[in-house]
């Protein structure tokens, strides 16, 4: 058998079932009498140990068996098994560590002999079993399963190499559209020389006959696909469902972006000719070009959005970990799993939150005695939290701890000599800077964790380069909360275009909650600068002729003022003269040495003259 045709789709299907392990170990960790973990737990083992015996990894496979085996005696008592959690992690752990040399064929060399005696202990302390799955039984579907859904019966194509591995992943795909159950032959059966890849189930389900079966054939090399539906269940059953799926590899999508891109410039220069032609004809034709090319770039964008537990979901274990080496007690609580980012920003954003959670466990939450003395719970609380905020997304990260004490960190800056002299107190923002300097900690003592006074600033750094922004509170004794601000794409986005000084910029359109006039009687000078009366508020006047440094001539009239809304910031950009709305192509950007921090990157215009993007977070 050529192991290497499913070597990618062997890593992709394990990695998800690992991933599993580690959310039901961790629900067994909180609730060691809850069964739904060890059930989820079991299962997830056994799919990832059927996949293993069928790609030839013997090793892994009698790690997978062995745990399985282990696991059996906490089914029917889940309680019973709370000592060994820390077992099961690190059998995950050396799964997780041995899937990528096994594929590159160093499934021998993987020593498990240690976790092997350990699993050994467990099973031998009362003479559990081996489990019905592994003993070639057909696992037992819960009582009010057992007798509904619908049956589906499955046929591998008998020239098929790699039989039981199709009928895994058959099933699987199957799995991720329902509930399983009554599963015929069981599962373990897949493994074995005889199975002739003819195999049943029973499926509960929302989606369509029609999409089952789909889902089922993307497995390839299946032959037949058979539905029954009981009567019952055909009424209750709609005909929508989800949509077929396929995997495709990133860098084809990257390139497709980067050809949108060049389409979408295009698309602009064309739409500037036709207009300056004064052809009724050519602005027709390049209207319909202009609304191809965009619902082409939002098709593409869409299809590299990805959910965000896919960073998420390597957290949740993190923060347990470094909890109990901190000796703390931590529960942490995840929403918004499945909002979408861009994958090119959603594979940069997993390095400024995991700094932020460790953050938020070591300097944030107190040790139980601590919190007990206080009044709060012993236990500490984190959340996670993604959410779509109009064409951006925030992700937040807060903790019920200590908060920072504003009046120690202005002391060390004042010695650091950070903050200018008559500094008398620091504001979010102003302490948000400080926080970020180089150098920099709160930390009384360097451990490995933290205290080295890096990881704020290159947290900083990261989420302005995907041009996005961070936000920050504290309050001393009831916690912190960081908010990153990001785009939900990066390769293009709507603009505003405005003049200042005779050259043209761009501000993103997710930060313009409207455009004003600049009326000077409206203006009201204060110690910090100029604001502007807008309605009844009033907001900081930022003029960009003066902080660009522009020397281009002055309009004659009034200037516009483009009000522009950085999470509750709000500020008024004046500029000499506003251009239009257009989408661009945001260009990879090297800033030379003494360009303005309110720079965040360059784009090329229409008519192909270059300009450059402000960072409304930077100017207000």
């Amino acid at each position: 058998m050529d192991a290497s045709r499913y070597a990618a789709l062997f890593l992709t299907e394990s990695r998800e079932q690992l991933a599993a392990c580690g959310r039901a170990l961790l629900d067994w960790e909180r609730d060691p009498a809850a069964p739904e973990p060890v059930v989820a737990l079991f299962r997830a083992i056994h799919t990832f140990k059927g996949m293993a015996a069928a790609m030839g990894f013997a090793n892994l496979t009698e790690l997978a068996h062995r745990t399985e085996t282990a696991l059996a005696r906490f089914r029917d008592a889940p309680a019973t098994g709370r000592e060994h959690a820390e077992v099961f992690f690190r059998v995950v752990d050396a799964l997780e560590q041995g899937v990528e040399p096994a594929v590159a064929g160093q499934d021998g060399a993987l020593d498990f002999s240690t976790l092997l005696a350990e699993l050994g202990r467990i099973e031998g302390a009362t003479g559990a079993a081996t489990p019905a799955a592994a003993a070639g039984e057909e696992e037992p579907a819960p009582a009010h399963l057992s007798r509904g859904g619908r049956l589906v019966r499955v046929t591998i194509n008998p020239a098929a190499t790699l039989r039981g591995a199709r009928a895994f992943l058959a099933l699987r795909k199957a799995e991720a559209l329902g509930t399983i159950s009554g599963v015929k032959p069981p599962a373990a059966a897949f493994e074995q020389d005889v199975f002739d890849g003819v195999f049943s189930f029973r499926i509960q389900s929302s989606a369509s006959d029609a999409d089952i079966a789909a889902a089922i054939r993307s497995a390839g090399d299946v032959a037949q696909v058979e539905i029954e539906q009981p009567e019952a269940a055909r009424a209750a059953v709609g005909a929508g469902g989800r949509g077929r799926q396929i995997r495709v590899d990133l860098r084809r999508l990257d390139a497709l972006m980067k050809q949108v891109a060049e389409l979408v410039v295009a698309r602009g220069r064309l739409l500037e000719l036709a207009e300056a032609s004064g052809s009724p004809e050519l602005q027709a034709v390049a209207g319909r070009i202009a609304r191809l090319t965009g619902d082409l770039h939002g098709e593409v964008v869409q299809a590299r959005l990805t959910p965000v537990w896919q960073v998420f979901d390597r957290f949740p274990r993190m923060v347990r970990d470094l909890a109990r080496q901190l000796g703390k007690r931590v529960r942490f609580e995840i929403e918004g799993e499945d909002i979408e980012l861009d994958r090119a920003i959603l594979d940069e954003l997993g390095e400024p939150v995991l700094h932020l959670l460790r953050n938020a466990v070591d300097h944030g939450i107190e040790r139980p005695e601590v919190r007990t003395r206080r009044g709060k719970p012993a236990e500490g609380l984190i959340r996670l939290v993604a959410t779509r905020e109009r064409d951006t997304v925030l992700i937040r990260v807060t903790d019920d701890g200590a908060g920072i004490d504003r009046r120690h960190v202005l002391e060390r800056a004042r010695r650091a000599r950070l903050v200018p002299p008559g500094t008398r107190e620091l504001g979010d923002e102003e302490l948000l800077q400080v926080l970020a300097r180089p150098g920099f900690s709160t930390a009384e003592t360097v451990t490995e964790v933290s205290g080295r006074g890096m990881g704020m600033e290159a947290v900083l750094a990261r989420v302005r380069g995907l041009g996005g922004t961070l936000e920050f509170s504290t309050t001393v004794g009831e916690g912190s909360s960081f908010g990153l601000r990001l785009p939900m794409t990066l390769a293009i986005v709507p603009a505003l275009v405005a003049e200042v000084g005779g050259e043209r910029y761009a501000i993103p359109t997710a930060r313009v909650a409207e455009t004003v006039e600049f009326h000077p009687a409206r203006v009201v000078a204060g110690e910090d600068g100029e604001r502007l009366q807008l309605r009844d508020e009033l907001v900081p006047a930022v003029r960009l002729r003066e902080r660009l440094g522009a020397r281009g001539p002055r309009p004659a009239g009034r200037m516009p003022a483009v009000i522009v809304e950085v999470g509750e910031r709000r500020g008024a950009l004046v500029v000499d003269a506003l251009v239009g709305q257009q989408d661009i192509v945001v260009e990879p950007f090297e800033a030379p040495r003494g360009m303005l921090p309110c720079v965040s990157g360059a784009t090329i215009l229409g008519d192909g003259v270059p300009a450059l993007i402000l960072d409304p977070a930077a100017l207000v």
